[in-house]
């Protein structure tokens, strides 16, 4: 007898199907081109300090990168070399890195040239060496600099402090605190760089870190002394095994001094917004074309250079003729390049335009303080224009009848028909059809008129249906479910297609439905949603809910079931 085929692999069939894919992956990525990037921790220094140079591949590669091109410029130190691989949901990530210790022989502008990796190469880096501070001098073994990029700022605005840890001895640990003063926050904006300098023909070691503070008073402000606490070895004492003596060591820097000044008399009263650089930029979905009542997302942008995210002022737009304005939604980050904070904020409104036409957007201006100029500016959003189209016809139609009970009819195509006589044995079978299709319909009447009544409302236009929308707990829902039931309600009586409130809210009279409404699109897309009180089923029951113009309609035929 032959055993049907089964779909199961064997056990050596699924391992070698796996290792067939893998295999295939890795071919696969071998052919992807591979992306090859340089970073230089440092672009300025002084002469006589060092900086690390970092390559970065894409791939996995046993090539070596050729830095002899650089001895014509820096003395090439020590050079590590490092690879990693991820496999993360089938998919492969290989990355290896290179870092290689630069000291510039010369002052002034160098360029560290695109260095070259199985066929990809870097891009060119710019380093900028400048003349060492002829005031700096070694102060023994272990201390600790610290300077400001400026003396005088005003209140809550960017001023950078450099930290230096330099040291000649060999540090076994140690922590080095972070500025502070009454009044002043602080943020760092750089991870720190570690790299070698001169002082007074010493070689000292030196560990750097950058910060932001803004001072939230005016007058002199003096930062706290920095202090470092650590160990160093201790050659002088004997060691046992593998513990090494070591002694410990603390240093305390100079105090820091600056003048903070207030806030110019012309921003007393304004927002102040005192940065580098500020850029204002706006977006409008792209669902077009816009139609009366339904909303559109207006996205605002604002970045602000040498700024936190909590200095950023609230964008608030001014009315829009022709419009109702919600505020949506407001993301904010603080984020930092290496050198200064750079701030974002993001609102989108809901912009629901109540009538045709051409929908006049005015300009919205922001004015900020220029720190590089020490002048106020204003950064401006220009008007614009959007094309306003009217509803749908399908949503401001007059509200059609509902049957009682509604019986699709297909439609059909009239054929001339022939008179033929009729026997007395097809009148019989005909008599005979009609007692029993009579029956059956009495029997249908009996059996709706004992089916329990749909919800319905004052309103002499509507009819039930068979299975009504249920307004049963309208009033406890939320203003999500409050609005779905609404428009699904509103669809069902009068026989619509509409799909959000504003296109309904078209169709009533002005009144206390619409403010209600009104109410309900607030907490939908306002800021700060107000509380819904509305009792919808009461004012559904009265009648309110309708539109303000229902068809004109003659009697034909057979009046009305009720």
């Amino acid at each position: 007898m032959v055993k049907p085929m089964t779909n199961k692999r064997p056990k050596t069939g699924n391992l070698q199907f796996y290792l067939n894919s893998l295999l295939l992956m890795l071919i696969s990525t071998a052919w992807v081109q591979a992306e090859i990037k340089a970073t230089a921790d440092r672009q300025e220094m002084f002469f006589g300090e060092s900086l690390t140079l970092t390559i970065i591949s894409d791939q996995n590669t046993s090539s070596q990168p050729d830095f002899t091109m650089l001895d014509a410029v820096f003395h090439v130190g020590q050079t590590s070399k490092s690879s990693s691989t991820q496999i993360i949901n089938g998919d492969i990530s290989t990355q290896t890195t290179w870092q290689v210790l630069l000291v510039p022989k010369t002052m002034g502008s160098h360029i560290i040239p695109p260095i070259e990796v199985d066929g990809e190469r870097t891009q060119a880096l710019k380093i900028e060496v400048k003349k060492p501070d002829p005031n700096a001098q070694a102060k023994g073994d272990i201390f600790i600099e610290i300077e400001a990029n400026k003396s005088s700022a005003y209140v809550q605005e960017e001023i950078l402090l450099t930290v230096r840890l330099l040291y000649a001895i060999n540090l076994k640990n140690g922590a080095l605190s972070e500025p502070s003063a009454d009044g002043v926050i602080v943020q760092q904006i750089n991870k720190g760089t570690n790299y070698t300098t001169q002082r007074d023909g010493r070689t000292y070691q030196v560990l750097e870190r950058k910060y932001a503070i803004f001072a939230e008073n005016s007058g002199p402000l003096t930062l706290n002394p920095l202090v470092f606490e650590g160990e160093v070895t201790d050659n002088s004492r004997p060691s046992y095994g593998l513990f090494q003596r070591g002694r410990p060591v603390r240093q305390v820097s100079e105090m820091l001094e600056l003048d903070i000044k207030k806030i110019p008399p012309e921003f007393v009263y304004e927002d102040w917004i005192p940065a580098k650089q500020l850029t204002l930029t706006q977006s409008w979905s792209q669902e077009k074309p816009y139609r009366v009542g339904e909303p559109i997302t207006r996205t605002i942008n604002l970045t602000a250079m040498g700024l936190s995210e909590t200095q950023l002022p609230d964008l608030e737009i001014d009315t829009i003729e022709g419009a109702r304005i919600y505020q949506d939604k407001t993301d904010t980050m603080t984020r930092t390049d290496g050198q200064q904070l750079i701030a974002t904020k993001t609102v989108k409104y809901a912009v629901i335009p109540n009538q045709k036409g051409e929908l006049e957007i005015p300009e919205f201006t922001l004015k900020w303080f220029d720190t590089n100029k020490q002048a106020a500016q204003l950064t401006s959003i220009p008007a614009i224009t959007l094309p306003i189209e009217a509803a749908e016809a399908s949503t401001t139609q007059a509200p059609k009848a509902i049957d009682f009970n509604p019986v699709e009819i297909p439609e059909t195509q009239a054929v001339p028909v022939i008179e033929e006589p009729v026997s007395s044995d097809q009148i019989t079978l005909w008599q005979t059809l009609t007692w029993v299709f009579a029956a059956l319909w009495i029997l249908t009447t009996v059996l709706l008129w004992r089916r329990p009544k749909a919800i319905t409302t004052k309103n002499p236009t509507q009819r039930t249906i068979d299975n009504p929308i249920s307004l049963k707990n309208i009033n406890q829902a939320n203003a999500n479910q409050v609005q779905q039931t609404l428009i699904a309600w509103w669809n069902q009586q009068y026989q619509q297609q509409t799909t959000n409130l504003g296109q309904i809210s078209q169709q009533l009279s002005d009144g206390e439905m619409n403010q209600a409404i009104e109410q309900l699109q607030q907490k939908l897309y306002g800021n700060e949603p107000a509380d819904l009180t509305t009792n919808w089923q009461q004012m559904i029951k009265q009648g309110l809910f309708q539109p303000a113009q229902p068809a004109k309609t003659e009697s034909k035929g057979l009046p009305e079931l009720y």
